[in-house]
């Protein structure tokens, strides 16, 4: 079926002309309709042409008409590697010179619980395009700059409106991720706001956050915590009850929205550290929200290390040489941040700082006659301080 076409053509995209995209794209039989590159590169592309921005382009996905096991034969004729990543749901991915490219069979919904979907198999463009979430995100694109927009998205595109596909409600009982994906994309772009009755069907079935699995909802919580309109989107979905069931227990959003104002000043984008400041400083609430978001060890690590017994100083090099060997670069900015007394001076002498190593071990102690146990400990400590107490110059 002949889709509509958007009023642009964008054949002068660098992408496009990537070989590695174009080698895949032509096994695929692109010249006779089988594949397009769809969703978010087609979708960034065309909002940087409009509103004259520079979202980079990202991972490139391409919609068959083929089936799985067809595309794979394609793929491996042309000698491209291609890995089967979830061809139970039409999907494989090609590698070629460390470069991924994930191809999905068009699909239709047959039933869905709001967690997952049951889908066919279809070769009808508009029915897959019927089943994506937001009208920008069910953009097609052939290789020579074609965009289709079977469904309106252009036209929200310029208005910068994320707008549901067909009815809202029936978008998120199809899968309650898309309320986080609402509000992800909306705080992403900095232009425009929330659609209103995305909005409203997001706050009535605001419920079914609970039946998603910590990984799925920190995926999306963690790109809004780094969008452009993050300050915006955090108390909005505190105020409607969204974040509630997002991150049961937050504390609310005074102290992070002037810890996300001083964080963007200095250009430092961390969400883990962003996390921390919608969490109390408790030991059970912390471990509460990685359990909740499924967070892993490193993260929930750097999560406690943010609430240590860390003691107020003043901000001489003196000072903050011992602090970074005692905790750490990443909680000493962490915390200067949360207090308001980072500029661009300290972050830049704390990036460029080499924390030194302390210069014994229990083995040179040995080596002066010392007796492995408490006492060398003790004296191994005691040296330390010393050490330390001399800004990190060894005195005797």
């Amino acid at each position: 079926m002949i889709m509509q076409n958007a009023p642009l053509n964008i054949g002068t995209e660098k992408w496009l002309k990537m070989k590695e995209l174009r080698q895949v794209m032509n096994a695929l039989g692109s010249d006779d309709g089988h594949a397009k590159i769809v969703g978010g590169a087609v979708r960034d592309a065309l909002f940087n042409i409009f509103w004259k921005k520079k979202r980079a382009i990202g991972d490139i996905d391409i919609a068959s008409r083929l089936t799985p096991d067809v595309n794979m034969e394609r793929l491996e004729k042309a000698g491209i590697k291609v890995i089967p990543t979830g061809i139970d749901h039409g999907t494989v991915t090609a590698v070629i010179n460390k470069k991924h490219f994930e191809i999905t069979t068009l699909r239709s919904d047959v039933s869905t619980d709001g967690r997952h979907a049951e889908v066919e198999f279809t070769d009808d463009w508009i029915e897959d395009a019927k089943r994506r979430d937001f009208t920008i995100n069910a953009f097609y694109l052939d290789l020579d700059g074609t965009v289709y927009d079977p469904l309106g998205g252009f036209d929200d595109l310029k208005r910068a409106k994320i707008r549901f596909i067909g009815d809202a409600k029936k978008r998120i009982e199809e899968d309650a991720l898309r309320i986080l994906r609402l509000f992800r994309f909306s705080s992403e772009f900095d232009v425009g706001g929330v659609d209103e009755e995305g909005l409203l069907a997001s706050v009535e079935l605001k419920s079914m956050i609970r039946e998603l699995s910590g990984e799925r909802i920190w995926q999306e919580l963690s790109k809004i915590l780094l969008s452009k309109r993050v300050m915006q989107s955090i108390p909005v979905l505190a105020v409607v009850g969204l974040l509630d069931e997002i991150l049961p227990g937050h504390v609310g959003y005074d102290k992070f929205l002037k810890y996300v104002k001083r964080a963007k000043k200095l250009d430092i984008h961390d969400a883990i550290g962003r996390l921390s400041l919608l969490l109390a400083d408790s030991h059970d609430d912390i471990k509460d929200a990685v359990s909740h978001l499924r967070l892993s060890n490193k993260d929930r690590d750097r999560l406690l290390s943010f609430i240590a017994d860390y003691p107020k100083h003043d901000l001489n090099a003196v000072t903050l040489r011992r602090m970074m060997y005692s905790f750490g670069k990443d909680v000493v900015i962490q915390n200067l941040l949360k207090r308001g007394s980072m500029d661009e001076k300290t972050l830049y002498y704390i990036n460029e700082y080499h924390i030194p190593e302390l210069p014994y071990s229990g083995k040179d102690l040995i080596a002066e006659g010392w007796n492995a146990g408490p006492e060398l400990g003790m004296e191994l400590k005691r040296r330390e301080q010393l050490w330390i107490d001399a800004d990190f110059v060894v005195t005797h």
